[in-house]
């Protein structure tokens, strides 16, 4: 069987592409939480950052390739997790009993299906709408005025709960499916996943709390 036909027919060399694409987009989520995070910092900084990448000549490309990873990870995904509970349903009802968050595994499928979602609402907000629609033309103001709208922002906060969730199994499954499964190693391995789930959730549910209660 040639490799790109193992991948997709195979449920290991669909769990390997999900684990591969799940781990990077950890990195570009902690890279893009990064430069929101100049948010703190007032308009003239963000709107700077802003200009700076919209400026880049292969933005458009690096785009493409983001929206690719998060729709094979996300597609895949869902057909891994359908699949799983097709082939045996009580799997992660034992499974969750090694987990940091118990239930994180059993709600892989849904929390997946409600990051879509927000990436759809998210997309559509900050890159097809944009700032013309919003009191000012400026980045900055645009994030603000939607981070202000009470809805939108408790949206934006329980959809990173459930990213957290997501997260804090995810790593540790990406790992174990990428045959890092020492005895040793997995429980580190799990404890950091649970940090960086918490630490993403946090770093990205304070820019709309700050939004709301004081930001500029």
């Amino acid at each position: 069987m040639k490799p790109c036909e193992r991948i997709r027919k195979t449920s290991v060399g669909k769990k390997q592409v999900v684990a591969l694409t799940g781990l990077a987009l950890v990195g570009f989520l902690a890279t893009h939480l990064a430069g929101n995070f100049l948010m703190f910092k007032g308009a003239q900084a963000f709107d700077s950052y802003a200009e700076f990448l919209e400026h880049q000549t292969l933005l458009p490309l690096a785009e493409l390739g983001l929206l690719a990873f998060f729709l094979v990870h996300i597609v895949w995904g869902l057909k891994v997790f359908i699949e799983n509970r097709r082939a045996r349903p009580q799997r992660y009802a034992v499974e969750a009993s090694t987990d940091a968050w118990p239930y994180a595994a059993r709600w892989m499928g849904y929390s997946g299906v409600l990051t879509l979602v927000f990436l759809v609402v998210h997309v559509a907000t900050f890159k097809f709408m944009g700032p013309e629609e919003g009191p000012e033309d400026s980045i900055f103001a645009w994030v603000m005025f939607n981070f202000k709208n009470p809805l939108y922002s408790f949206f934006y906060v329980g959809c990173m709960v459930s990213l957290a969730i997501h997260l804090s199994h995810g790593i540790k499954s990406a790992f174990q499916t990428l045959g890092v499964n020492d005895p040793r190693l997995t429980p580190f391995i799990e404890r950091a996943g649970v940090a960086v789930a918490l630490a993403l959730t946090a770093g990205f549910a304070s820019l709309p709390i700050w939004a709301l209660t004081k930001g500029g």
